[in-house]
């Protein structure tokens, strides 16, 4: 089995988007592929396949249902709010120890390659005693980073690269996305990035959409589990 931890430099760089794209490619080689939405808020029942899990869900393959959405994703919460936030919101205890078992479950029953989506950025909280950077370590996966062009951001992606290799997480990739019509290009801040760091970069060129993401699928997922 090979998994990596798709985490960002902070929230809205579209690791969902990235995700599904390495997924699709990854089903096109005719790999089974697993996706896992630990956390998920901003969720309406109401709008399956519209949700995170129900994207990654479609990206491989399979139909989207309350069932299927729940095999992938441990809790899911309405309000668009940090994940401990909501849950506090709701008045449900997110216990740590649980989700990583729920995750280490399925990745062990699962032989090929797999995706471990966060919520938020490196040090977004999870739980109110963990974060997303605290998972990524016990579960021991490899890291993908996304990042996005704005002022600071060199400085954010940097920041995030070292909090990442001083607890033994230096990342695998890091994919620079344009997450919406007004962002910078890519090109640009892969150019002033590579100066400082050796880690592979990629350019994810779309702006909230899934069309033309093949490429960036077909390169993220060679990169990643060939």
């Amino acid at each position: 089995m090979k998994a990596v931890f798709v985490t960002a430099i902070g929230t809205d760089c579209g690791k969902t988007y990235v995700c599904a794209a390495a997924l699709r490619e990854l089903v096109a080689q005719g790999r089974t592929a697993l996706a896992l939405k630990p956390l998920m808020s901003g969720y309406t029942p109401d709008r399956l396949e519209a949700s995170d899990a129900g994207r990654l869900l479609l990206a491989t393959g399979r139909r989207v249902t309350p069932a299927t959405v729940a095999e992938i994703c441990w809790k899911s919460f309405v309000e668009p709010l940090a994940p401990n936030v909501a849950a506090r919101r709701e008045g449900v205890e997110l216990d740590y120890r649980d989700m990583l078992a729920f995750l280490r479950t399925r990745l062990a029953a699962h032989d090929g390659p797999a995706l471990v989506e966060g919520a938020g950025g490196v040090m977004s909280p999870l739980t109110d005693t963990h974060t997303n950077i605290d998972l990524a370590a016990d579960l021991g996966l490899p890291i993908v980073l996304l990042a996005y062009s704005y002022l600071g951001a060199v400085s954010h992606t940097l920041t995030a690269v070292d909090v990442l290799s001083r607890r033994g997480l230096a990342p695998k990739a890091i994919v620079v996305t344009e997450p919406s019509a007004q962002a910078s290009p890519a090109a640009p801040f892969i150019y002033e990035l590579s100066r400082w760091t050796r880690v592979s970069l990629f350019a994810a060129e779309f702006a909230r959409t899934e069309g033309e993401t093949r490429e960036t699928g077909a390169r993220l997922a060679a990169h990643l589990f060939d």
